[in-house]
C-alpha cells in the first residue's frame, strides 16, 4: 500500500532539516528500539514527537501502532494520516500499507486506483510486498486494466527479492500458465521455496499435488 510528487522535494527539505537534528534522531533511535523489542507503550510518546518533527520513519512505526493497536487503541483513520505523512516523504513501505488501507478500504473509503499508484511508487522502489501487491492489481484489474503478463513480471520481481507471497503467486502462474508459458517445474521450483518460508498457502499447494 502515497500522495502527488511534485510536493516531494520541499517535503524532502523539511525532513533533511529534520533529520540532521541529532536530539529528534536520538529519540527516533530510541523509540525504534522500543519498537523493535515490542515495548510499544514505551516507543509511542518518542515516536508521536519524531513523528510531528516531520521523521518519516517514525511516521510509519507510529502509523504500524495504529494499524495493529500497538501500545494503543486500534484506529485506522489515524494510522492513515501517518501512512500518509510517511508516503508523502516516498517510504516504500508507508505506500504500500496506505494501498492496501485504500484496497481495504481501512480508515479511507475503497479507492482501488490509488491503491494501485501507492503500489506502483513503492514497487518503483524494489519494495518487495508492493511489487506483489502491484501483480494482484493487474491480475485482478484492480485499479488498472488486467494484464496477466505484467502481473506475472511483477511477481517474478517479487519472487527474486525472496518475497514468500510473491514466489508462490509467480508458482500459481506457471502452474496454470497465466501471463508465462505452462511449466509445472518451475511452478514447483517457486512454490517450494514459498514453501520453505513457512507461506501456508504454498506448502498445502505442495502438498495437494503430491510435491512434497
Amino acid at each position: 500500500m502515497k500522495k502527488t510528487l511534485l510536493f516531494l522535494p520541499l517535503v524532502a527539505l523539511a525532513l533533511t532539516a529534520c533529520t540532521n537534528d541529532p536530539t529528534l534522531n536520538r529519540k527516533y533511535n530510541k523509540a525504534a528500539a522500543l519498537y523493535s523489542a515490542q515495548q510499544y507503550s514505551k516507543a509511542i510518546p518518542l515516536l508521536q514527537k519524531s513523528a510531528a518533527a516531520g521523521n518519516p520513519r517514525a511516521q510509519l512505526l507510529l502509523a504500524k501502532c495504529y494499524d495493529f493497536g500497538q501500545g494503543v487503541p486500534q484506529n485506522m483513520k489515524t494510522a492513515v494520516k501517518w501512512y500518509t505523512a510517511s508516503a508523502n516523504a516516498g517510504n516504500a513501505n508507508a505506500q504500500n500499507n496506505l494501498g492496501l488501507c485504500y484496497l481495504d478500504g481501512a480508515g479511507v473509503p475503497v479507492n482501488e486506483e490509488r491503491a494501485y499508484r501507492l503500489f506502483q511508487q513503492a514497487a518503483a522502489q524494489n519494495d518487495a510486498p508492493a511489487l506483489n501487491n502491484l501483480a494482484l492489481c493487474y491480475l485482478n484489474a484492480q485499479g488498472t486494466a488486467e494484464d496477466k503478463e505484467l502481473a506475472a513480471q511483477n511477481f517474478r520481481r517479487a519472487a527474486a527479492l525472496g518475497n514468500a507471497d510473491g514466489q508462490y503467486n509467480l508458482g500459481r502462474c506457471y502452474y496454470h500458465g497465466s501471463g508465462v508459458p505452462q511449466d509445472l517445474d518451475a511452478a514447483r521450483t517457486w512454490i517450494s521455496k514459498a514453501a520453505a518460508q513457512g507461506h501456508q498457502n504454498a506448502r498445502e499447494f505442495m502438498q495437494e499435488n503430491s510435491w512434497n
